[in-house]
């Protein structure tokens, strides 16, 4: 029969290499995430779309998020405070509207997914299936076959695609891309 001595030897030089191993998993597992790398679930930098049926242009588009680093700080998150706080909403709050996806935006995300999604849908967090649920609401009506606009409950929000990047205008009237990694637009 070993002794105890002996057998913890014999763990202790198993524990580092597999303490080693695991440690390399885990970094690897944490940089596959969906949105780690390029910021969006399509690779793109940008919000965009191809074609002239517009209405599924939103289906992968990347995560927006109070929490877990995605696209927290960005003109993608200004686009949808501008669907949120104000195209969908009834007391249209323009002063929420910054690029930063913090509580309120939580808050209005959740409201936003249980009233267009229904009340299971709601979790706060703006994926492919709340994209897709608000890319339903685009809208060409100049019939020109390009997207012009999202068609809010309460207010519309005027919407461009050029070279099949999605463009808005901010708080100033300026042109702002829909840009996962930079928060340019002009808060109120």
């Amino acid at each position: 029969m070993p002794s105890s001595h002996g057998f913890r030897r014999t763990l202790r030089r198993a524990a580092t290499p597999l303490t080693a191993v695991a440690l390399a998993l885990g970094i690897s597992a944490t940089m596959a995430t969906p949105a780690s790398a390029s910021n969006s679930y399509n690779g793109n930098q940008f919000m965009n779309g191809s074609g002239t049926a517009f209405k599924d242009d939103w289906n992968d588009e990347g995560i927006v998020a109070e929490f877990g680093g995605y696209n927290r700080n960005s003109n993608v998150t200004c686009l949808w405070q501008k669907i949120v706080f104000w195209a969908d909403s009834s007391t249209g709050h323009r002063d929420q509207i910054d690029g930063y996806f913090g509580h309120n935006t939580t808050l209005a995300t959740y409201a936003w997914q249980s009233t267009y999604m229904g009340p299971a849908a709601a979790d706060g967090v703006v994926g492919k299936a709340t994209w897709a649920a608000a890319g339903t609401r685009l809208r060409d009506t100049d019939g020109d076959g390009t997207v012009d606009k999202y068609d809010g409950r309460y207010r519309d929000i005027a919407i461009s695609r050029v070279n099949g990047v999605y463009h808005f205008a901010d708080a100033d009237g300026n042109d702002r891309m829909a840009n996962y990694d930079a928060r340019t637009c002009t808060i109120i």
